[in-house]
């Protein structure tokens, strides 16, 4: 096994009390052209491994392109109210204040739609905590190992699946909310699990050769072809265990 070794800030985030579980549906992929239609969040308390509040909202657009994804139809949409925005997004922002940490499975996409892309008329804000600084995220998807888990990136349901945890409803944003609360509730060691998941992380190169491309794949690396390298974001420590070198990119934390 090849040795990487890097030098990583010494900060370290206490494991948090709460966290706000958060997802999005959305038209798209692009925050220059969609949008998010659906917005949904669950105040999870972790010390007690048990939801305290959920809340789900839809907000207002004048079509929906990825209706046969999300099955919300434009409809709906077209009739949200400013004043009911402006209620949902003070909702979550409330109960992010009671937040240390927010928590969403590939948290990198739903995280940008948040303080720099116009949502339609709106600009969702970066929620923050009590203190007003704004609240670190954590991706169930990257930085979470589960007990369970085949391979690093599965998708939300096939990690409920693995756990025992069934999948109903369509794919809505509550839904995957809940999928990840399940999943809480039945971790035996769920402060360790987040001590683990909030360790400073920097952006990564895979050093691998075409025909090793595979194991930077496995390993949960993603190709980006602007870059032509297979890259992923991951804690710094874990770069130990690779079975190939990789370059630092951009420390995150």
């Amino acid at each position: 096994m090849t040795q990487n070794s890097f030098v990583s800030s010494n900060a370290q985030f206490p494991t948090p009390d709460q966290v706000l579980i958060l997802d999005t549906e959305t038209t798209g992929l692009d925050i220059k052209t969609d949008q998010i239609v659906e917005l949904a969040a669950i105040l999870y308390s972790v010390k007690h491994q048990t939801t305290i509040t959920q809340y789900s909202a839809l907000l207002p657009a004048q079509d929906n392109p990825a209706e046969h994804i999300n099955r919300i139809k434009p409809a709906p949409l077209m009739e949200i109210t400013e004043e009911q925005v402006a209620e949902s997004v003070w909702m979550i922002t409330e109960m992010a204040k009671k937040a240390q940490v927010i928590v969403a499975h590939n948290a990198e996409f739903d995280r940008k739609w948040f303080g720099s892309s116009n949502n339609g008329k709106n600009l969702l804000p970066v929620f923050s905590n009590s203190n007003n600084e704004p609240l670190p995220w954590v991706c169930t998807c990257t930085d979470f190992k589960w007990p369970r888990q085949i391979r690093s990136g599965q998708s939300l349901i096939e990690l409920a699946a693995a756990h025992d945890i069934g999948i109903f409803g369509n794919h809505r944003a509550l839904t995957d909310c809940q999928l990840i609360a399940y999943l809480f509730d039945r971790m035996e060691n769920l402060n360790g699990m987040f001590q683990m998941a909030l360790r400073p992380k920097a952006w990564f190169k895979a050093l691998v050769t075409y025909d090793n491309r595979e194991l930077a794949k496995k390993a949960g690396f993603k190709w980006i072809p602007e870059l032509k390298s297979w890259v992923r974001q991951m804690a710094v420590d874990d770069t130990k265990e690779l079975p190939f070198m990789v370059n630092q990119i951009e420390f995150c934390q």
